[in-house]
């Protein structure tokens, strides 16, 4: 009778060390994306994961999953993030939300809270870059591309950024062009709206400065502007 048994119990243990050397293997392919500061200059402080303190940063220093980042004014910092570039601009404060590289897949999540920075993602050797820069409003998804965001407007230096507001659809900046966060709809603007703003003229001086004339309340002193004109 035990021998009858036996081949189930070697099946069920085989089968249970199958499941257990799979998930070994999941764990031992997921990676964490080495993130170094390369350069810095001024005052560059970050917050380690777990910690309430802020710290003085340092060339060559590792960081971690939900470090935090803070320049301070006239200050920057420049970090290697696997094999893309981040460029910390001063007054800016940013989280490395996420670092993962998975198989064939390096993902990267920043959180920045204030500020701007510059990205320059680059795909490691027969991997795909998946690389999310999320601000309060806004957000910017790359698969290797050059771009600078400030929490609210986009500018692409090189390649194509998918750009997404608080609502609406995302839209697609390419190389040359920028968008924004509407502050109205909170929709990301297009490449062609952006393009037609920038277009339009200032409002002069001279019109600006009637307008807020004519809203004064009646009684106020008022200006009359009068403009000679020479041939």
């Amino acid at each position: 009778m035990k021998r009858q048994y036996r081949p189930c119990f070697l099946a069920i243990l085989f089968f249970t060390a199958g499941i257990f050397l799979f998930a070994a293997a999941g764990v031992y392919s997921q990676q964490n994306v080495r993130a170094v500061i390369q350069e810095l200059s001024g005052t560059v402080e970050i917050k380690q994961t777990g910690s309430a303190m802020w710290e003085i940063a340092e060339r060559g220093q590792s960081l971690t999953e939900d470090t935090t980042i803070s320049t301070g004014f006239k200050s920057a910092a420049l970090i290697a993030i696997g094999n893309s570039l981040l460029t910390v601009r001063p007054l800016t404060r940013l989280s490395l939300a996420e670092l993962k590289r998975m198989d064939e897949s390096e993902k990267v999540g920043l959180d920045l809270q204030a500020g701007r920075v510059r990205v320059e993602v680059r795909a490691p050797a027969g991997a795909q870059a998946d690389f999310t820069l999320r601000g309060p409003v806004a957000t910017a998804s790359v698969r290797g591309t050059v771009f600078e965001f400030d929490t609210i407007a986009l500018t692409v230096n090189e390649g194509t950024v998918e750009f997404s507001g608080a609502s609406g659809a995302p839209v697609l900046i390419d190389a040359g062009r920028f968008s924004y966060s509407d502050e109205n709809t909170g929709r990301a603007v297009s490449p062609e709206e952006s393009f037609i703003a920038e277009l339009k003229p200032d409002l002069p001086i001279a019109s600006e400065f009637v307008s807020s004339q004519e809203e004064k309340a009646p009684g106020e002193n008022t200006v009359n502007l009068v403009t000679t004109v020479s041939f």
